[in-house]
C-alpha cells in the first residue's frame, strides 16, 4: 500500500470531518435528549435505519459551514474560523433539530443561513486582503499608475 502524503491526509481527514460533524450532532443531541429508549428492542434499530437519509442530508447540509471556516482559516484567521465553527456548529444542531421536523429541505435551510456570517467575513477579509495587496504593489509604468 503506497503512502499517501500528508497534504492528501489532511484533506481527506478535513472532509471527512466537515461530513460527519452535524450528523454526529445531531445523533448525539437526539441520544442526550431522548436517552436509552425503554421501547422494544427492535425499534431502536428500527428508528436507526429510518434516520439514515435524513443524517445523509445532515452531513452534505455541514459542508458549507466547513468550507466557509477553512477558507477563514485560510485567511490568516485561524482562530476566528475555530470560533465561528465551533459556535455556529453548536448553533446549527440545536436548530437542526426541531426544524429537521420540516425534513431534508429544512435542514439545508438552516445549515445555509448559519454559515452565511462566516461567508460574508470571508469576503470582506478577502476583498480588504486583496485591496491591500494591490496597494503594496509597486505602479507598472510610474509613480501614479496602478494595473
Amino acid at each position: 500500500m503506497a503512502d499517501r502524503s500528508p497534504r492528501r491526509r489532511s484533506q481527506a481527514s478535513f472532509y471527512a470531518a466537515a461530513l460527519l460533524w452535524l450528523p454526529a450532532g445531531v445523533l448525539a443531541s437526539a441520544v442526550i435528549r431522548f436517552g436509552p429508549t425503554s421501547a422494544a428492542p427492535g425499534e431502536g434499530a428500527m428508528a436507526a435505519l429510518m434516520a439514515v437519509p435524513s443524517l445523509i442530508v445532515a452531513a452534505v447540509c455541514g459542508l458549507p459551514l466547513a468550507l466557509a471556516c477553512r477558507r477563514l482559516g485560510r485567511l490568516g484567521h485561524p482562530r476566528l474560523a475555530w470560533i465561528a465553527g465551533v459556535v455556529l456548529g453548536v448553533a446549527t444542531v440545536a436548530a437542526s433539530l426541531p426544524v429537521g421536523l420540516f425534513g431534508p429541505p429544512g435542514i439545508a435551510i438552516v445549515a445555509v443561513v448559519l454559515s452565511l456570517p462566516v461567508w460574508i467575513a470571508v469576503f470582506w477579509l478577502g476583498r480588504r486582503a486583496r485591496e491591500n495587496s494591490d496597494a503594496a504593489s509597486p505602479p507598472l509604468d510610474g509613480p501614479d499608475r496602478h494595473p
